[in-house]
């Protein structure tokens, strides 16, 4: 079966205070083939083991935990990748109305993403599309999740799967990490530069509340 993969991973967090992040982002990796990105990343780590005498880094690559120098060298390596491109959906979490400042907060952008993804692979060449979040919600939130987008993706009628796995345990996963991150970073303190590491990857950005003036806290 011809499928696409996208891998999805988020930055920022879900406390609806002062105290909290100012912005939330989804970043959402399509890799169209999703060996050789992955492969690539691998590569990279392996190198990396040879290069050092040892220690605990190196068992998975982890934007806001990893050395700088491991940051260059992994933003270096998704940038020369020619086969993903990502998708972000960022929120200005003020602007979340005090009905969405729980689990729903999640559901609404995840689902706005399922949403937007499927409906621009309707008319692909793929026979399927496989969608996969990292696993950030408890088990009884990804039931909620998968009910309050399954009526609307059956309307659009394209074969798709969700699946919750550790952003970790596969390397396309990680690079999302890395663009969630990336992009939070810009938004958050305008750090600019591991963006602007990444300037060949073609990238879209769609803000929620774009258009939302009132502030909640």
């Amino acid at each position: 079966m011809n499928c696409v993969y996208v891998f999805v991973d988020e930055s920022g967090n879900l406390d609806f205070s002062p105290s909290g992040t100012k912005y939330y982002v989804l970043a959402a990796v399509t890799a169209r083939s999703p060996l050789d990105s992955s492969q690539s990343l691998q590569k990279l780590k392996y190198e990396l083991l040879t290069r050092h005498t040892g220690g605990r880094e190196y068992q998975h690559f982890h934007a806001s935990e990893d050395k700088q120098t491991v940051r260059d060298a992994v933003l270096l390596n998704v940038n020369s990748l020619s086969n993903i491109q990502v998708n972000y959906i960022i929120a200005e979490k003020r602007k979340t109305h005090t009905t969405y400042q729980n689990a729903k907060f999640y559901r609404l952008l995840g689902s706005a993403l399922v949403k937007y993804l499927l409906k621009v692979y309707q008319h692909s060449p793929y026979d399927k599309v496989v969608i996969i979040f990292d696993q950030a919600l408890p088990n009884k939130e990804e039931n909620n999740f998968l009910k309050s987008v399954k009526p609307v993706l059956k309307e659009i009628g394209v074969p798709y799967a969700i699946y919750f796995h550790r952003t970790m345990s596969d390397f396309n996963g990680q690079i999302a990490d890395y663009c969630a991150w990336a992009k939070y970073v810009s938004l958050e303190r305008n750090e600019m530069r591991p963006l602007n590491a990444m300037k060949n990857i073609k990238t879209e950005t769609f803000d929620i509340f774009n258009s939302g003036t009132t502030y909640y806290y």
